[in-house]
């Protein structure tokens, strides 16, 4: 008789292992969109110190979630030429960082940053490649909590109001309060862009359902947001995406797959879903028009701050924002006429604040930084078009949209320091662009162990 061969679901081992990649997943999902939820312990629940403590605190248990049983023994294969155009411009900032840096930050938490930075970076070279499958329904959970908490901070907060911008209210060391919109736009992209990606993989229609609600909940908080950066971000996604898989025999096949018994069941329940939401919450539809109207009239402002037009109504004014970042051009310009010496050699870290994050690192870090960070930014482009042309599973397919949103803020907002990129960043170096990703060729390949102690990679 032939022994029995035991289940590969039920066996020690395969546990052991999904468990190792759940792990990985959360410590790479808190790295990636854990602000939000960072904010709503701290400064909603009260709960640890105020200030970059505790977020320190809460990223670093990522890292610590990340942490492999094969440290130094094996590694996987990673986006070198991402890698490389990543590490020549940390270190070109680092340099800075030590000799050149009058810029007044606090040297811990900036020393900080750039340590997180390249650990989460090494750690990534030990995950394994099968975490694609869990990562994105791990990002998927976060980004929903994030939600959740931002929902609940509205609701919860006395000092705001309708018409006000959604983020949660953050409590400063010395008593005063901000806030961040930014972060909250930011987690509902990743939550609509996760939520779209796994309704078009899995076929559970309840799941598909649920999926696409969260879609329209993110979509609605993205314009409570009121972040012109994010909302430009997401049509940009949008366009690439229709551009993409917008065709007419794609046209054709949707329409007649609409009409299929288990896609109208699926209608009509979200239908009805919706229409439940709107009876109990009618007044929801009503503010996300006037909302709409905000943003509209901003659109105007920003054009008119541009280019001196006037649309609409023309009752168009200056936006402030906007014509900071003009003013950063004409810095910029005035720099090349009066000091070009200082475009070759750069001002130093964080010397000068454009709010543009491609020509700060021109600016403060001269031609070798925009050279290298902008070689990053363009090869990480190349890439991720190739995936969006041609998908090839969930995580990569989420990596590369992600970065067309990205795209925008590294042209409007933000630094070229700022872990708000190079979080991101450093799961692109990892799964972006690696062509054994999905390979048959290597899903069965088993790591090589080390011997003399060098390391060595999965090829």
């Amino acid at each position: 008789m032939r022994p029995y061969k035991k289940s590969k679901v039920m066996s020690i081992g395969f546990l052991f292992k999904y468990f190792n990649y759940l792990r990985y997943s959360a410590g790479i999902a808190i790295m990636l969109d854990a602000y939000p939820i960072v904010f709503f312990v701290r400064d909603t629940l009260k709960i640890g110190p105020a200030g970059p403590i505790f977020t320190a605190a809460f990223l670093g248990m990522g890292l610590v979630l990340m942490l492999p049983f094969h440290l130094f023994v094996r590694i996987y294969k990673v986006n070198f030429t991402l890698l490389k155009y990543a590490l020549l411009f940390l270190a070109l900032m680092l340099y800075h960082f030590f000799l050149f840096n009058t810029s007044g930050s606090d040297y811990v938490t900036e020393l900080g940053n750039n340590v997180y930075i390249l650990v989460f970076i090494f750690l990534l070279f030990h995950v394994p490649n099968d975490v694609k499958d869990t990562l994105i329904p791990m990002i998927f959970l976060i980004s929903l909590v994030g939600n959740m908490t931002l929902i609940y901070s509205l609701i919860t907060d006395p000092s705001w109001r309708i018409g006000m911008r959604a983020a949660v209210t953050l409590s400063a060391d010395g008593g005063e309060s901000t806030s961040n919109p930014h972060i909250a736009a930011r987690n509902a992209i990743i939550c609509l862009m996760t939520s779209v990606i796994m309704a078009r993989h899995y076929g559970n229609v309840l799941l598909k359902l649920f999926l696409y609600f969260m879609a329209l909940l993110s979509a609605a908080l993205i314009i409570f947001a009121q972040v012109k950066s994010s909302i430009l971000g997401l049509g940009v996604v949008m366009a690439f995406f229709v551009y993409y898989n917008l065709t007419f025999s794609g046209v054709v096949s949707s329409i007649k797959g609409l009409f299929s018994v288990r896609n109208l069941v699926m209608l009509v329940l979200l239908l009805v879903g919706v229409n439940f939401f709107l009876s109990r919450y009618g007044d929801i539809f009503g503010y996300l028009t006037n909302y709409s109207d905000v943003l509209v009239d901003k659109a105007y402002d920003l054009l008119y701050t541009a280019t001196g037009v006037q649309v609409g109504a023309g009752n168009a004014t200056i936006d402030a924002s906007a014509m900071g970042r003009v003013s950063s051009f004409g810095y910029f310009r005035e720099a090349i006429y009066y000091n070009p010496s200082v475009l070759v050699l750069g001002r130093g870290y964080k010397d000068f604040y454009m709010d543009i994050p491609l020509l700060e690192s021109f600016v403060n870090h001269g031609i070798f930084g925009l050279v290298f960070f902008g070689g990053f930014c363009l090869y990480a482009f190349i890439f991720s078009v190739r995936e969006i042309r041609n998908p090839t599973n969930m995580l990569t397919i989420f990596l590369a949209y992600f970065y067309m949103y990205l795209t925008v803020l590294l042209l409007t907002t933000g630094r070229p320091y700022d872990t708000y990129f190079w979080f991101p960043f450093a799961i692109m170096i990892r799964f972006l662009g690696v062509d054994y990703l999905d390979s048959d060729k290597y899903k069965s390949a088993k790591p090589t162990l080390v011997q003399t102690g060098a390391l060595q990679s999965v090829q």
